[in-house]
């Protein structure tokens, strides 16, 4: 059943949280770090909340992409290390958007760069979006399926922690569901939203 927007607006709602205050605490390339001073009708605040704003976004605060690739009929899942949580993740291709660029075009980019898999704009299939953090990311992941890929040459081999791509057989990627061996929230979300629009009979899939 769809969520009826309606329903978000009603008076059981939490209080509104305003913007009383915003300090830059630290910026690089990529992000903006904010320490936001916050406050609800009730009286309550916070001087100093944490809120991480990528630079670059398109509208409805879009700022990223998570491809899954489908090469010969497998799932295709990408080794990355990942320095803030020291360990090796299993994970969909992920990028931030370029300036200009619609979240389409970065996900075939993405694509093409991490693992020389490429897709033809026509068998790249809109996922929705994810919030992968609402209580601190002022961001939203842009999630597709590339379906058809072939192989192409890999145009990115300098991002740190990058690592060789594997393929799972569709029973083996919903083993991966099922044991809960996945972590990464963007890749369990539109893997599990690849198979349920599978078993929906969705002809594109």
């Amino acid at each position: 059943m769809a969520i009826d927007k309606g329903d978000l607006n009603n008076s059981e709602n939490p209080y509104e949280v305003l913007l009383k205050r915003r300090r830059t605490v630290f910026e690089n390339s990529k992000f903006l770090v904010h320490a936001d001073h916050i406050a609800d009708e009730s009286g309550r605040e916070v001087p100093d909340y944490l809120v991480v704003a990528p630079r670059i976004h398109a509208q409805d605060l879009i700022t990223g992409v998570a491809v899954l690739p489908i090469y010969e009929g497998r799932v295709v899942l990408v080794k990355t290390f990942r320095h803030a949580v020291r360990s090796v993740v299993l994970e969909t291709v992920s990028g931030f958007i370029d300036p200009n660029e619609t979240p389409a075009d970065a996900a075939l980019r993405e694509l093409r760069e991490e693992t020389g898999l490429v897709c033809s704009s026509d068998r790249l299939i809109p996922m929705g979006t994810c919030l992968p953090e609402a209580s601190t990311l002022e961001a939203r992941v842009a999630l597709f399926v590339a379906t058809e890929c072939t192989r192409s040459t890999r145009t990115d081999t300098s991002e740190i922690g990058l690592g060789e791509w594997i393929s799972f057989s569709m029973k083996e990627a919903e083993g991966l569901l099922l044991d809960m061996s996945l972590e990464e929230v963007t890749t369990l979300v539109v893997l599990h939203r690849f198979f349920l629009m599978k078993a929906a009979g969705r002809a594109d899939l």
